[in-house]
């Protein structure tokens, strides 16, 4: 069933707000058991020529034409009736029927398709009411099959045309779409796309005239075999028309993206590693690459998404030119999330550690979040030790970010009862780095497998 990707679902509540910064603003494994693939060679005779030219091609149907899996003769005549392409099947909300194909009455219409059952027409398939100067030719195969991947049968059909010089086949794919299924022609421009069919005496089937156009397009209308396994590709490709990615196309454009992201740096190249994960509830990952080094211990880290073109995109933040950014290269986070009218947000608590001199060092704890494409620091609270006297002795000194002083277990805790302050409860974040040199002679496909990698260690748990 397709999840289209941009559904959230929101819990909403109050928080008590108060203290620092600037506070929240906050697969297709076709099911395919009962499939009828049944090809060109239904036509041809079955001597030893023909049978080697339609070696690996499937013929077996539910039912003889005009038989009941009983052998019983069932007397289904219709004028223009394909017999070697009529099947008796079941499907449900129907029963036991016949699907029948029936050739057009001019060379150059489009056949036609049928249910019989006792004798009478109960349902006939939807139609495209565009006509071409092109030939029928023959229709190639019947499939009955959940291609949609709702628990309801569908039906595919191979037709085959040509034009006097050249042969091809088109699909013709009718659904049967479940009722509580969130199917992606609900999207107001795709309305037009799909194409009823005539009431009948059961549910109806509908087709998809945008999946015909895609299996086209990509070549995909040779057999029913390469048409089977694609629901999942075809609905990421209907997702990316109106700028929803699913997780696989971010990270295949991520790879795709190498050159821009996995360059070596010149400085504070101590580490150099990359990690992905899901930062918000918007369904985007964030693509995160940090360096680290050098005497004062800087950190830089660059931030990318994958736009709603598809395209990769760098990240604005809240950091400060030239100075040291938070110390994100860890493999664990604490993590708070908070409910409001306008959403849910991810706060991850983080920290940092600078040299800013040979006697002092400069610790800050804040959160990050990543939200409309920005990435927001909240300065928490922050520490200096000063290594000062004969002794040569710490001197520390703690505020919070109103400058309020802290002890130093109360600047320990600080992110933490901030956070639980409000009612929020803290999680683990869980990160998989790894080093940007690892993937810098990799092949897009091998760099998509290591960022898939990467990011299937991602998670939050609940502490």
């Amino acid at each position: 069933m397709k999840k289209r990707g941009m559904t959230v679902l929101l819990i909403f509540m109050l928080l008590c707000t108060g203290g620092c910064g600037k506070e929240d603003e906050n697969k297709a494994e076709a099911a395919a058991s009962e499939t009828l693939d049944i090809e060109e060679n239904n036509r041809r005779n079955s001597d030893e020529k023909n049978l080697g030219e339609n070696a690996g091609r499937d013929n077996e149907a539910e039912g003889a034409p005009g038989e009941n899996q009983n052998g019983e003769n069932q007397s289904v005549s219709i004028e223009g009736m394909i017999k070697e392409q009529s099947f008796e099947v079941e499907l449900e909300g129907w029963g036991k029927v016949f699907f029948v194909s029936i050739a057009p009455s001019e060379g150059n219409g489009h056949p036609g398709f049928i249910l019989v059952k006792d004798g009478e027409t109960i349902y006939t398939f939807p139609k495209t009411s565009e006509t071409t100067g092109d030939k029928f030719v023959e229709v190639s195969a019947v499939s009955f099959q959940d291609c949609n991947q709702d628990g309801k049968k569908d039906v595919i059909v191979l037709v085959t045309y040509g034009n006097g010089e050249s042969t091809w086949k088109e699909a013709e794919i009718f659904l049967q779409e479940n009722s509580d299924n969130m199917f992606y022609l609900d999207y107001p421009d795709l309305a037009g796309y799909r194409v009823e069919g005539a009431d009948g005496a059961g549910p109806g089937f509908y087709r998809d005239t945008l999946l015909e156009e895609y299996l086209g397009t990509q070549r995909l209308t040779e057999t029913v075999g390469q048409i089977a396994p694609t629901w999942p590709d075809y609905i990421d490709y209907v997702d990316g028309l109106f700028g929803y990615f699913s997780e696989k196309q971010q990270i295949k454009r991520f790879a795709e993206g190498k050159e821009v992201w996995a360059k070596d740096v010149e400085f504070a190249d101590e580490i150099h590693c990359f990690t992905v994960a899901s930062m918000g509830y918007d369904g985007r990952l964030t693509l995160i690459v940090s360096n680290q080094g050098g005497t004062g211990f800087y950190t830089y880290s660059s931030f990318y998404q994958i736009d709603e073109n598809g395209k990769l995109k760098k990240l604005k933040t809240s950091f400060e030119e030239g100075s040291s950014e938070p110390d994100l290269i860890s493999e664990i986070m604490t993590v708070y999330s908070s409910f409001s009218m306008e959403g849910i947000r991810n706060y991850f608590i983080v920290y940092d550690q600078l040299k800013d001199s040979p006697d002092s060092y400069v610790y800050r704890a804040g959160s990050l979040y990543v939200e409309d494409g920005y990435v927001q620091e909240i300065p928490l609270a922050s520490q200096r030790v000063l290594y000062a006297g004969e002794d040569y002795s710490a001197h520390i000194t703690s505020y919070d970010c109103n400058g309020n002083e802290l002890t130093e277990e109360e600047y320990d805790n600080f992110p933490f009862s901030y956070y639980e302050g409000m009612g929020l409860t803290g999680k683990s974040a869980v990160f998989e780095w790894m080093d940007v040199k690892d993937i810098q002679e990799m092949d897009d496909a091998e760099t998509e497998k290591a960022l898939r990698q990467v990011y299937e260690k991602f998670s939050i748990k609940e502490n």
